[in-house]
């Protein structure tokens, strides 16, 4: 059953009154007995119950599976200018040795 906040009219007492969603709105005050309470609006409450990232606001950080790095490859090897011929390219001529 939801709980809600009451104000007495004739006091100003603040309490709360646990009721069947069903029920009538109203209440009696408890310090002075006067019928006359308004139901106030208030935000509910919210919690979370169990264990999980937002009790700590922070997701579990799990290893990262470690990477296997690609072996690499050397440098090809290319003459900066096409027209060149081969033999006249240092950067082949030295990769066909």
């Amino acid at each position: 059953m939801p709980a809600y906040d009451y104000r007495c009219q004739g006091c100003g007492q603040r309490f709360e009154k646990t009721q069947r969603i069903t029920e009538a709105a109203g209440a009696t005050c408890p310090s002075c007995g006067e019928v006359r309470c308004e139901r106030l609006i208030t935000g509910g409450t919210f919690h979370l119950k169990g264990s999980g990232w937002y009790a700590s606001d922070y997701a579990a950080k799990k290893a990262a599976a470690p990477v296997d790095k690609p072996a690499e490859t050397p440098p090809v090897a290319t003459c900066a200018k096409p027209e060149t011929s081969t033999a006249a390219c240092p950067a082949v001529a030295a990769a066909d040795n």
